[in-house]
């Protein structure tokens, strides 16, 4: 699976929404779609529906009227049929919400670009908060920076009421969304109404009172205001797109940046290299067609793939190690050539981002596991230096409750939340700690730590100390820890039990025991574990239909780290890895065990590959080391 420059990287899966996104931009700004690459989004649109015939947010969703209209409304632009046989489940969910007046706030925005929603149905997206002193609490850069990516491109569309110039397919699909005439529905009262099984965090009052003051705010700004801060806000893009190479922060804000550059000016020669770039987000194959991913996980793979292989001993894999970490070490961010203090964002020196260099957006966690993968394979390939710029940005990341944040630390106290209006996501206004990210930082400070122990020593063991704390702190009472990046309880305690080890806390703690109590209690008969993504919403655990490779390798990651006494049990779930490995050498995976924002499940490719063999790799090495004290023993 290795590439050519010694890179690994599998698909990151979403779901349609983004590629939805990306036909109706291409539609507005006059891209044109390459046939091959018009046909395989349609095979992608196929290849995603439900047996409902519809599309939700996951494949195990029932149906978001959110992401079906955008499919439906992609679909007919490529010129497919409204009669076609495949697009009938969407006309029917159309039928019975009586139109698609309710859809979620961010579907209305999508629909008013096309001209298919009035902007009188839209609560307010005010670009003059930008404008505000930073120090405001609710200043958008105190936002979770994907959120405030997102809110920049939005608020300059809806500052001005951008919408495409209409045409005759678009005059159909208008038709073909709303039950009677488009010009009898009062848009305005259905501003804050959403399909409830689309809204799992409706606004609540008080934002809904902040968007009547917002409304009023309209009604008595002054006209040469907007026209100004508009302009700072699209410089603002500009700054942040070359910040990037041009592939923006993600494909979600990328596809707005280029919509609201587009409307400005079409001929602006940023757009054109923004427009460039949408290629490098694209995956294509025959079986599941043309789509967008959610992410590009370049150095995140290669990171994790590096790890499994260097606890394999045998000599084939040198030659793939030292070739991947070639490339990793290529990865890292020598110093910011942009100012970023003007971006709201800190030094992404020392770091690595989830995708490639380019990308220019470092994670805290994607900077650990790179470390760590480095050290411990070919640590030359860093050196000291390298190694001291990791530590430090990574040290930059930590929030004052102990944890770390993944692309910047906590920006605010004041609480945020409340204000969050995109119904669909939870948790997803502002930085916060994060057990995986804590976890993963501990892992590569304690290495850089051993490896060079003058490299920052005090600030190091500083923040050893104060992570220790924030992990007891979040451990729930019976042994878990609530992960935000992965289904759910399984991924958030395999990160507590191995930040807290490799803290100093000792195995026989009964922190640790409570942790592996709970893990063992939730194995099934087969070896297995298996979690169902509704835990991440529910507050509770629930138990998957099925044991997953990639949940039963995080659960024996955990208990072989934590020295469990039950070894009949890592037997069994060894066993259950090993009936489970293809002929191939690959898992099976088709799993949704990654998730953002509560509600987003993601399917990381590649999952199942590295974490089987790390977890397998790290039983092998604790049955030897069982097998050595016994012949200890023995001779003794």
């Amino acid at each position: 699976m290795q590439r050519t420059d010694g890179s690994w990287e599998g698909e990151c899966v979403w779901c349609p929404m983004l590629t939805a996104q990306y036909t109706m931009t291409a539609h507005m700004i006059g891209l044109e779609i390459p046939l091959k690459r018009r046909q395989g989004i349609i095979t992608h649109f196929r290849a995603t529906q439900n047996d409902a015939g519809v599309w939700g947010l996951h494949p195990f969703d029932e149906g978001s009227l959110f992401v079906t209209t955008l499919v439906y409304v992609a679909a007919r632009l490529l010129c497919v049929s409204p009669t076609a046989p495949w697009l009938q489940g969407a006309r029917r969910m159309f039928d019975r919400e009586g139109g698609v007046q309710r859809i979620p706030t961010w579907g209305k925005t999508w629909l008013a670009f096309l001209g298919l929603y009035s902007w009188e149905g839209i609560n307010p997206i005010l670009p003059e908060v930008w404008a505000l002193p930073p120090s405001v609490p609710f200043h958008p850069a105190n936002y979770y920076c994907h959120t405030r990516s997102i809110y920049l491109g939005l608020a300059v569309l809806y500052g001005q009421r951008f919408a495409a110039p209409s045409s005759p397919i678009l005059d159909e699909v208008r038709a073909e969304l709303y039950q009677g005439g488009y010009d009898e529905i009062d848009f305005s009262a259905h501003a804050n109404e959403v399909r409830e099984k689309d809204a799992p965090f409706r606004p609540r009052a008080g934002l809904r009172a902040l968007f009547a003051l917002s409304r009023l705010y309209e009604r008595i700004e002054p006209k040469s205001i907007r026209p100004r801060i508009l302009r700072e806000l699209r410089e603002r893009m500009r700054r942040d797109l070359r910040a990037s190479s041009y592939l923006s922060l993600s494909p979600v804000n990328g596809l707005l940046t280029v919509l609201a550059l587009w409307a400005d000016d079409p001929d602006d020669a940023d757009l054109k290299r923004a427009t460039e770039k949408i290629d490098a987000w694209f995956w294509e194959d025959a079986s599941e067609g043309s789509r967008v991913s959610g992410a590009g996980s370049i150095c995140w793979d290669t990171s994790f793939a590096l790890q499994a292989l260097s606890t394999l001993p045998d000599a084939a894999v040198r030659e793939a190690l030292t070739r991947g970490a070639s490339f990793l070490a290529s990865q890292q961010i020598e110093q910011a050539d942009f100012d970023y203090r003007a971006a709201h964002r800190i030094d992404p020196s020392g770091g690595w981002c989830f995708s490639e260099i380019g990308h220019g957006w470092p994670v805290s966690d994607c900077t650990a596991e790179a470390l760590l993968a480095l050290l411990h394979t070919r640590p030359e390939c860093l050196g000291r230096e390298g190694a001291a710029r990791g530590g430090r940005f990574i040290l930059r990341c930590q929030n004052s409750d102990g944890g770390f944040g993944s692309y910047e630390p906590s920006k605010t106290s004041f609480p945020l939340e409340w204000m969050n209006p995109s119904e669909m996501f939870g948790s997803c206004m502002v930085e916060r700690s994060y057990v995986e990210c804590t976890a993963s930082s501990l892992m590569a400070l304690r290495e850089i730590q051993s490896r060079y122990p003058d490299v920052i020593r005090q600030r190091i063991e500083r923040a050893i100390e104060c992570a220790r704390r924030f992990l007891t702190k979040t451990q729930n009472p019976d042994g878990t820890w609530d992960a935000a990046w992965g289904v759910h309880y399984v991924y958030g305690t395999m990160f507590g039990v191995r930040g807290l080890l490799v803290s100093g806390v000792a195995p026989t703690d009964e922190r640790i025991r409570r942790a592996c109590r709970w893990l063992l209690a939730r194995q099934r008969p087969d070896g297995s574990w298996g979690e169902h993504h509704t835990s991440c919403q529910e507050g509770h655990y629930v138990a998957a239909a099925a044991g997953l490779c990639v949940q039963t390798a995080w659960a024996l990651t955990a208990l072989v780290e934590a020295d469990d006494p039950d070894r009949g049990a890592m037997k069994r779930a060894a066993a259950f890895l090993e009936r489970s490995q293809l002929a191939s050498g690959e898992w099976p995976n088709d799993e949704f065990t990654g998730v953002f924002f509560a509600t987003a499940l993601l399917n990381y490719r590649m999952y199942g590959q590295y974490f089987p063999v790390l977890a397998l790799a790290r039983w092998n090495r604790h049955l030897s080391e069982d097998q050595r004290t016994a012949e200890t023993q023995c001779n003794q």
